[in-house]
């Protein structure tokens, strides 16, 4: 043992043959089935194999574990099993797609299920691995999800226009979604609630990494529905000297995994939480705006999958509109869950709604700037600031509600001093705050505040105002820095007013 290569002790530790021997055999299935078109396939027969085989490899890892309690192989197993769930449910797509008869698709529907139930109890119970309820049922309702989506996607069992198909088909990265955020209570309560399971693994390995499989193959059943029912353009496409090749132009597009991607996210966020895992809660904070937004912008200019976004867009929103909705909803989970920084990440997802309308779908299509997110998150701020007496957070507060102010008057009768009014807010506010406060940014606000005085003197020189007005003006400048000069006794303010003076 002491002179095993790493490559050979990795084979013996991590046996990866059984995931090979399930790639082959998906092979030779798809040898077989591969070459007819949709309607011609044997899908019995093909769901047959799978199933048999799957069902083979599940007895296989119970028995390696009561016999020789090999669990290293039993864990490539299993999750080779979930995979072949997958690949059993896919394959029932063709019958669903010819079934005339809704009989033959809810027994086709109850068959897929109970055999995915049955195998599942099988291997917990014959590898006598304890698994609570809170894991329990959500893993039952999402491997049953795998075949009513199929069945409630068939255009023969659900007779429907070709935009209502395309809503159903639309609903199940939904649909798993909300059922991934099941599992919202047993991430809450962490580590022990798979104490003592009866294998070797403990938290998160067991049992998230069942459920990083199947969060996995949910994207991937997404992209086979719209392949396999997606009613627009055609799934074989003519080549000239190849026959018939695979057309990837259908509805789907990235944004269909946005649903699940968050759902992923928050169990990650309360798992991180419940456990005290501060390092992943900030990546989480990086990583969601990432994840999110990317996915949500279109990546395919294609006819069909055009299509559906632009129905989408006029119907519910933009993806990453809806995208940025869900960004605002994690911040705030994060933040009453008190994870720091989520709430500086909570108000720039807000901030991004003044250019991101419900038909922005990527950044070329960005709106022009909308005053309300900045006045909402300027507000805010402000509460936030005066509260902490935080002369930062309180002149951010003011900059936002200041641009909020200078968007809004373009559309009033002061649209002609539209620059003026923003600035004297701003500078006025400035210097407020560098007197009001008392914190090391203060200091650094009165010497700005100072300086400002005497250049809006100056600029209210060069304007075309009457000479009584810029007299006034200037005499009001003049008189507010030997106030605050004499007053606060702020050095910065008299050498503003010994400039103003001096000119």
């Amino acid at each position: 043992p002491a002179l095993r290569s790493p490559a050979l002790s990795w084979l013996y530790n991590n046996n990866p043959f059984y995931v090979i021997s399930a790639m082959l055999m998906l092979f030779a299935v798809r040898s077989a089935y591969g070459e007819l078109q949709i309607g011609y396939i044997n899908s019995w027969g093909m769901m047959g194999v799978l199933a048999a085989y799957t069902a083979l490899l599940s007895a296989i890892g119970v028995v390696i574990v009561r016999r020789g309690k090999v669990w290293e192989d039993a864990r490539s197993i299993f999750v080779t099993v979930l995979l072949l769930f997958l690949a059993v449910s896919v394959s029932a797509d063709d019958l669903f797609v010819s079934f005339d008869s809704p009989l033959a698709g809810v027994s086709l529907l109850f068959c897929g299920y109970v055999f995915c139930a049955v195998v599942t109890e099988f291997v917990l119970h014959g590898s006598r691995i304890r698994l609570s309820a809170w894991y329990r049922l959500p893993l039952h309702l999402l491997l049953a999800l795998f075949y009513v989506a199929p069945w409630w996607c068939s255009p023969d069992l659900h007779p429907r226009s070709v935009d209502e198909l395309e809503w159903a088909i639309f609903l199940f990265p939904l649909a798993a979604a909300l059922l991934l955020l099941l599992l919202w209570p047993a991430a809450r309560k962490g580590p022990a609630l798979v104490a003592e399971n009866g294998t070797p693994w403990g938290w998160p390995m067991f049992p998230w990494t069942a459920f990083a499989v199947i969060a996995a193959a949910v994207g991937l059943r997404t992209f086979a529905l719209c392949m396999t029912f997606g009613p627009s353009g055609t799934i074989w496409i003519p080549v000239i000297n190849k026959g018939l090749e695979i057309s990837f132009d259908t509805m789907w597009g990235p944004y269909f995994l946005v649903p699940p991607v968050f759902s992923v996210l928050v169990l990650l966020l309360e798992g991180s939480i419940a456990t005290g895992n501060r390092k992943l809660q900030q990546r989480l904070l990086w990583l969601a705006p990432i994840l999110l937004l990317l996915l949500a912008i279109p990546v395919s200019d294609a006819p069909v999958s055009r299509g559906f976004l632009l129905r989408i867009v006029s119907t519910v929103g933009a993806p990453l509109w809806l995208s940025v909705g869900l960004l605002i909803a994690f911040y705030s989970l994060a933040s009453l869950r008190r994870v720091s920084g989520a709430f500086a990440g909570l108000l720039l997802a807000v901030t991004l709604l003044s250019v991101v309308g419900p038909e922005t779908t990527n950044l070329r299509t960005l709106t022009s700037p909308q005053p309300w997110p900045m006045v909402a998150v300027g507000m805010v701020l402000l509460v936030a600031g005066v509260r902490r007496r935080s002369s930062q957070l309180t002149t951010l507060a003011c900059v936002g509600l200041s641009l909020a102010l200078w968007l809004v008057l373009p559309a009033t009768s002061l649209r002609d001093w539209q620059n003026m009014i923003s600035l004297h807010v701003l500078g006025t506010a400035i210097v407020a705050i560098s007197l009001a406060f008392k914190d090391e940014f203060s200091h650094v606000l009165r010497w700005l505040g100072a300086g400002l005085l005497p250049v809006a003197a100056l600029a209210m020189l060069t304007t075309e105002v009457p000479p009584a007005f810029q007299f006034g003006y200037v005499v009001a400048i003049v008189l507010v820095c030997y106030t605050i000069a004499i007053r606060w006794k702020i050095r910065a303010y008299l050498y503003a007013f010994l400039t103003l003076v001096s000119l």
